[in-house]
């Protein structure tokens, strides 16, 4: 118990540091602020094109995550090894570069142009560094009108280059403390589920299949990134359930049964101590109704049709769908088609029909292979 309290702190903590960085990237999406930082830069410094490279350390390679120019979309492609050409130098060394004529520097490589079509003749290029940290680098090529570049336009650019570099730090820390956030929440959820052997996996297993329902029905990405960590934590008020009843073998009493149904409203009051509490009000609304059905037969409220949240009727598919074809101790378990048939058979009274559907027509596409599906998947919500 004491571990899965440092989790849940540790959760609340990572919410906390997401949400203050989510803040500091509200106005626009990380590609269009580097797009109009990288354009503002090519008109004030008069070039012809641009492009804005970035580090990838994992990979140790540099990208270009923004261009400008005749070519731009052919750019967008081409990666270079970490320390290749003019930009890999000044990624190394910190140092920004005005180069007169790219083709007597013994550091151009000429197969970015050969690649994308554009010809460089002059170029300036700047380091993105945040505290002494080069994140990338910033690239504007070719000055309109006369023949070179001025030390007053690579004055200009190094002096822009650090809003982009801030930029691109923020959007980088956000996204390592979504993947921090996300690790805790499926290490919880395996904490969780690791309490009862007929239940391992659970947790991963529901998330998996709202996610690929939410695809289909075509939510946007963020809706899917904010369902999938929903899903992951519906069962997380299964901490206040006791041992004897969670994991008995037998069935259920109808006492037993009246407890284990409280994990809703459990789950629901730990969610909600969570702050901020916008980060967290799918999740909750998840925790509380997922066990909800459409003809008011649910609990802990009886709540029916719309007035059952969508991410709700969604994890309710799944987790029932998970329920019915995981062996137990008094159940081996029903085919993943016969699971199917079910859905189908309660859709409109118990389920969303529409929900329903989509589910159904992922498991037909697939012929009912789960694990081959998941292996051809692009995640609309990087694990």
């Amino acid at each position: 118990m004491t571990h899965i309290k440092e989790l849940e702190s540790k959760v609340q903590e990572l919410v906390t540091l997401l949400e203050a960085s989510k803040q500091l990237n509200s106005n626009l999406e990380m590609g269009e602020v580097l797009e109009s930082i990288l354009l503002q830069m090519v008109r004030i410094v008069g070039a012809e094109a641009g492009t804005l490279w970035v580090l990838d350390k994992k990979r140790q390679k540099i990208k270009v995550s923004a261009a400008y120019g005749p070519s731009a979309a052919t750019i967008l492609n081409i990666e270079l090894d970490k320390d290749e050409g003019i930009v890999g130098k000044v990624i190394r060394t910190g140092q920004a570069q005005l180069i007169e004529n790219v083709a007597d520097n013994p550091d151009w490589t000429a197969r970015v142009d050969q690649s994308s079509g554009f010809i460089t003749k002059s170029m300036i290029t700047v380091p993105l560094a945040v505290k002494g940290k080069v994140l990338g680098a910033m690239q504007l090529l070719n000055k309109q009108d006369i023949a070179f570049f001025s030390e007053q336009d690579i004055r200009l650019a190094d002096a822009l280059s650090s809003q982009s570099a801030l930029a691109l730090h923020n959007s980088q820390m956000y996204e390592e403390l979504q993947q921090m956030l996300l690790s805790m929440i499926r290490t919880l959820a395996k904490v969780l589920d690791a309490r009862d052997p007929y239940t391992a996996g659970h947790s991963e297993r529901v998330a998996k299949y709202s996610l690929w329902i939410a695809q289909k029905l075509e939510l946007s990405v963020a809706d899917c990134e904010e369902l999938y960590k929903a899903a992951l934590l519906h069962d997380i008020g299964k901490i206040g359930i006791t041992d004897a009843i969670l994991r008995k073998p037998d069935r259920l009493t109808a006492e037993e049964y009246a407890a284990i149904q409280q994990h809703t409203v459990i789950g629901a009051d730990i969610l909600s101590s969570v702050e901020p509490k916008d980060a967290m009000v799918h999740a909750v609304e998840t925790a509380l109704s997922h066990h909800e059905r459409l003809d008011g037969t649910g609990y802990p409220h009886g709540l029916a049709g719309d007035a059952i949240p969508l991410f709700a009727r969604i994890v309710g598919v799944a987790d029932t769908f998970d329920a019915m074809t995981t062996a137990r101790s008094y159940s081996k378990g029903l085919s993943y088609q016969l699971g199917v048939e079910e859905l189908r058979r309660c859709k409109e009274t118990l389920f969303d029909a529409q929900v329903v559907d989509a589910f159904a027509a992922i498991l037909e596409e697939c012929d009912y292979q789960i694990e081959q599906y998941e292996a051809g998947q692009e995640r609309g919500y990087r694990l």
